[in-house]
């Protein structure tokens, strides 16, 4: 089973201020979360979010409000949808997009921007980008991966 769900990345943004511009949700206090319930794209009606590194990620199973969302600052928003093939990056600087990838089925069908460097050290499979495309994009952009010990708030929509 592969992944389905997206999330944004915000430099310098507490929770509260992130999971704000995807959604109005409430903080569930007695609630959290490890990384493969926060990532897995199962749960409706919640974000889950947490603060690495200078980093707030706020994973959106809907897929939705996250791919949606025009953030201020410095941001990157992904998706992972294995049930369309379809995986994508946009990353915002001062709030503009500086940078817009998108593979559906193997073939880029959004290429805008100068591509990162990390684009060419990925090696690519035969059936084209996939999760670990989409990650090191993560990793080179936050400098943070997926960590299995972090812990996510339980915010519900």
């Amino acid at each position: 089973m592969g992944w389905n769900t997206s999330a944004l990345f915000v430099q310098g943004s507490s929770t509260a201020e992130t999971v704000a511009l995807l959604a109005a949700a409430r903080l569930d206090p007695a609630q959290l979360v490890g990384a493969d319930e926060a990532t897995s794209g199962l749960a409706d009606g919640v974000l889950f979010a947490a603060e690495v590194g200078g980093w707030t990620q706020v994973w959106d199973p809907s897929m939705v409000l996250a791919p949606a969302c025009d953030p201020p600052g410095t941001a990157l928003a992904v998706i992972f949808s294995s049930v369309a093939s379809t995986y994508a990056f946009t990353l915002f600087a001062d709030g503009e997009v500086v940078r817009e990838l998108v593979y559906a089925d193997a073939e880029p069908v959004v290429d805008t921007g100068t591509p990162l460097p990390v684009e060419a050290t990925v090696e690519i499979p035969s059936w084209g980008p996939d999760e670990d495309f989409v990650w090191a994009v993560i990793e080179a952009v936050t400098g943070t991966g997926y960590q299995d010990s972090q812990r996510f708030e339980v915010w519900r929509r």
